[in-house]
């Protein structure tokens, strides 16, 4: 699956087709034409333009398209018309692939693109094919400013031998328990016994779910499980887990799993196992709002509303859906939280891009994207949401020690496939645990060495 922007949003663009497309955003007069992928932005070699602009062009590759595309483009408006910069932007959804091809062949890089498999960050930083922040942002300021979750000293947020190469410019929280405050009316449970003690009415399962996506089915249930493993054993556990270095067969990755089984079990999942394992991932949610209801709870990440409203028209926030916080297993691990970041990398250093990169990280930039809506913001001095459910995740994610990203999105493909197979296989059949697990192992065991 490709890598879409150094963040678990590989998960999320697994249900989207890949493409290609070609936009310039915001052009600042006259016809422009966009350069070809991968051609070096141009621009003024000499002192800025009259007025305090730089004027020129910077490529930039993103991953993404329609409603997130066109949020950018309104980041970029103020930038454009400030400095005289063109943006240059084109949407490839493995720019994994392109980066690596264009990186063996010698042939140019956009300026600024996401960052690559993370196989690559080693080697790519110390090429210099990645630019360090610190070669142009004040990293005193963006480090005061960030979400302190997402200051991991982690290759996977772009920490790497003592330099930073992700410049982190939105974020998200996911394990949100989505629910219907019409049919569940009580206080949020705190703990997972206490959300497994919740009395749902007759004719009511206890939770929803839907793990079906295609080639990717299995990966909404992955986001559930890494979940279950942060929370239950610890940020330890869980990076070495995902990183080849725990067995899937320890007792805190069997635990993680029958926690899981607890949630997908008959009886306590609607439309039992069956319904789960062939349902569209983006359907999940649909129960919540049926007469009678479905199910009482549902967990994913933020962005899941956008599917409440298109698949149940007139629903509200706040009204026939909120959420409450993951409920905790036990206070040492309960600031971990999983969630995602958008990162960019700078690729070619130019005024441009350098321009253009420390536009992104301020508080203004960032405060546009969250205007936008179904996003939160990098820094944490963003505290204006155009929703009162923005804001209640705005405050997990700031009060997270760690936001940690979603285990599968950052192991080896054939063990993420492997892993996402595995959870519709013990969902089938809770029984085979032991096997399944034995032979994930044997699955990590080959596909660390790649």
């Amino acid at each position: 699956m490709a890598q879409l922007s150094g963040s678990s949003l590989r998960s999320r663009a697994a249900a989207l087709a890949a493409g290609v497309v070609l936009v310039v955003a915001g052009c600042t007069g006259g016809t422009t034409t966009s350069n070809a992928p991968g051609t070096p932005g141009t621009g003024a070699s000499g002192p800025p333009a009259s007025g305090g602009q730089i004027g020129g062009q910077v490529n930039v590759w993103t991953a993404w398209g329609g409603k997130e595309l066109s949020d950018y483009q309104k980041v970029l408006e103020p930038f454009q018309a400030q400095t005289g910069i063109q943006v240059n932007l084109l949407t490839i959804r493995d720019q994994d692939t392109q980066l690596s091809n264009n990186v063996e062949a010698k042939t140019s890089l956009p300026d600024i693109a996401n960052p690559p498999n993370p196989q690559r960050y080693a080697d790519w930083a110390q090429k210099g094919i990645m630019k360090p922040l610190e070669d142009f942002l004040d990293m005193t300021s963006y480090k005061a400013n960030t979400l302190p979750g997402l200051l991991l000293d982690d290759p996977n947020y772009g920490s790497i031998n003592g330099k930073h190469y992700f410049e982190i410019v939105k974020s998200q929280v996911k394990g949100l328990m989505w629910y219907n405050p019409k049919v569940f009316t009580g206080t949020a449970p705190a703990t997972w016994d206490d959300l497994l003690k919740v009395q749902p009415p007759s004719g009511t399962q206890l939770f929803c779910a839907a793990f079906e996506s295609g080639e990717a089915s299995g990966w909404p249930a992955s986001d559930d499980i890494a979940n279950i493993v942060m929370r239950q054993s610890g940020e330890k556990v869980y990076v070495d887990w995902y990183e080849g270095r725990q067995k899937w067969t320890s007792p805190e990755i069997k635990l993680a799993y029958q926690t899981f089984g607890q949630m997908v079990k008959d009886g306590n999942i609607y439309g039992g196992p069956t319904t789960a394992l062939t349902t569209a991932f983006g359907k999940a949610g649909d129960p919540l709002f049926t007469s009678p209801p479905g199910c009482m709870f549902m967990e994913q990440a933020t962005f899941i509303t956008s599917f409440f409203e298109d698949n149940t028209p007139g629903v509200k926030a706040g009204t026939d859906y909120d959420f409450f916080p993951h409920p905790k297993f036990n206070d040492q691990y309960a600031g971990n939280v999983e969630g995602f970041f958008d990162s960019f990398v700078m690729y070619n250093d130019t005024p441009q891009a350098r321009a253009l990169m420390q536009y992104m990280a301020t508080d203004a930039a960032q405060q546009i994207w969250v205007d936008q809506g179904g996003t939160l913001a990098a820094s944490k001095n963003i505290t204006k949401f155009p929703t009162p459910l923005l804001e209640k995740a705005a405050k997990i994610a700031t009060g997270a020690k760690n936001i940690l990203l979603t285990a599968g999105d950052y192991m080896p493909s054939d063990m993420q496939h492997a892993f996402w197979k595995s959870l519709l296989d013990f969902t089938n059949d809770q029984s085979q645990l032991d096997s399944i697990l034995a032979h994930l192992d044997e699955v990590q065991a080959s596909a660390y060495k790649k």
